[in-house]
């Protein structure tokens, strides 16, 4: 196995690593650029320069031998199948691309790089067997150069995480930062591994040790109040309320913060307390009201009534305007059975454009303003909410700003793109 390995490393930083990430185009090109200067460039230029009737070394001009003719020829076809295949790349094509890489390949079987280009390429295609297969190919390479193998390590952890074998990606970045703790690009993809694995305090514990963290502090408020939510369950409250406090002096504009911190509160009967923090976080970001009026409802009966109706009494001349709110109080009335109030609402709403899922929300409550003054209506009723629940049931309350990645339930990071904080409500 691949993670059995044991190397001495020097210096590897984010230079070192020319194909992570987003940058696979750029950093191929690049690449491509490099590799033609001094491996094919080179040798023409040299030709040039002894052929040119421009010479100023004064050397006879001689026609090029048969051999030579023979070896130019070839030079141009690799020449030809380089920027063929890099023009695949830009293009997307990643197959023909990789089709035209395999041809380069099998001509130059001595320069490593171009092995660790194909390997790249087979990830990001989807075959990530023949990617592990290539990189492990390399590794097996007699004196190969130190900065070849520990890109070559770093390529076999992508190739892992990408498979979904996060035990062994995790093995293979731990490797490399064991023997190199500043290596920025290995410690990113160790840290992101944490967070798919739920590893909140090891996620932690890789931010807190960065130099200049100052930078990542909304991230480290996010792994905080989750090590935080850990004490909770645990029954260490003390524990926990300290981290809460932390993440708070980190980021206190961070929405997550302030909805866990009230969790935490009312859970220890702080009710008034609870209240602010989740009030704190609506102000933040008021597109999240839908978040805080769940949570207010989960406080006594006695005391929540009133505690929503002063919600949106006192936020409606600042908040009216904005359709989650109006949808967050429409669906209070309705639960308050204010059927005629909420009705006129609608009325408003319905006026204006509406995406597909903000109308299938408004359908719904229409639906149970509806009377049901016999069974066979109310079946009907019931027949309907069921029928659209289920037309609509791939839409998603959640997606990130970023790529557009939609999701079931709020996140602090996008599971596709990676960015910290670009999950909003739709």
């Amino acid at each position: 196995m691949v993670g059995n390995f044991r190397f001495a490393v020097g210096s590897l930083n984010a230079k070192t690593i020319m194909f992570s990430g987003n940058h696979l185009f750029a950093a191929l090109g690049l690449f491509l650029l490099t590799l033609l200067g001094f491996w094919g460039g080179g040798r023409l230029l040299k030709r040039f320069r002894r052929r040119s009737p421009g010479n100023l070394t004064g050397a006879p001009v001689t026609p090029p031998t048969a051999a030579e003719k023979q070896l130019a020829a070839a030079e141009s076809k690799l020449l030809r199948t380089y920027f063929r295949g890099l023009s695949y790349v830009l293009a997307n094509e990643t197959d023909k691309a990789v089709a035209e890489f395999v041809k380069v390949a099998q001509v130059n079987t001595t320069t490593a790089e171009i092995y660790l280009a194909l390997g790249q390429l087979y990830r990001n295609s989807g075959e990530v067997e023949r990617a592990i297969r290539v990189h492990r190919d390399i590794l097996l390479r007699p004196n190969l150069p130190d900065d070849v193998r520990r890109q070559t390590f770093f390529e076999i952890g992508l190739d892992y995480k990408k498979a979904g074998f996060l035990d062994r990606a995790c093995r293979t970045f731990e490797e490399i930062l064991e023997h190199n703790p500043s290596d920025q690009a290995s410690r990113k993809q160790l840290s992101s591994i944490y967070v798919s694995m739920r590893e909140w305090e090891k996620a932690l514990s890789l931010y807190k040790d960065k130099s200049g963290s100052r930078n990542d502090a909304h991230i480290i408020a996010h792994l905080t109040t989750e090590v935080a939510k850990n004490h909770a369950r645990l029954g260490a409250k003390d524990k926990a309320l300290v981290l809460f406090k932390k993440a708070i002096k980190l980021d206190g504009k961070c929405v997550d913060v302030w909805l866990h911190y009230g969790d935490f509160l009312l859970q220890d009967d702080r009710v008034s307390e609870a209240l602010a923090a989740w009030e704190k976080a609506f102000l933040i970001n008021p597109e999240f009201v839908t978040q805080v009026v769940e949570r207010i409802e989960k406080i006594p009966a006695a005391e929540k009534d009133v505690i929503l109706d002063d919600f949106f009494q006192r936020h409606q001349e600042n908040y009216g305007g904005l359709r989650k709110f109006n949808l967050a109080y429409i669906n209070r009335l309705i639960n308050s059975g204010k059927t005629e109030a909420a009705g006129l609402q609608l009325k408003q709403e319905l006026a204006s454009n509406c995406g597909d899922g903000e109308t299938f929300s408004l359908v719904k409550r229409l639906l149970r303003l509806m009377p049901a003054e016999n069974s066979e209506q109310n079946h009907i009723q019931s027949l309907v909410e069921d029928l659209i629940a289920a037309d609509f049931s791939f839409e998603k309350r959640y997606y990130c700003r970023k790529c557009g990645f939609k999701l079931d339930r709020i996140a602090c990071k996008c599971p596709r793109c990676s960015s910290w904080d670009s999950i909003t409500v739709r």
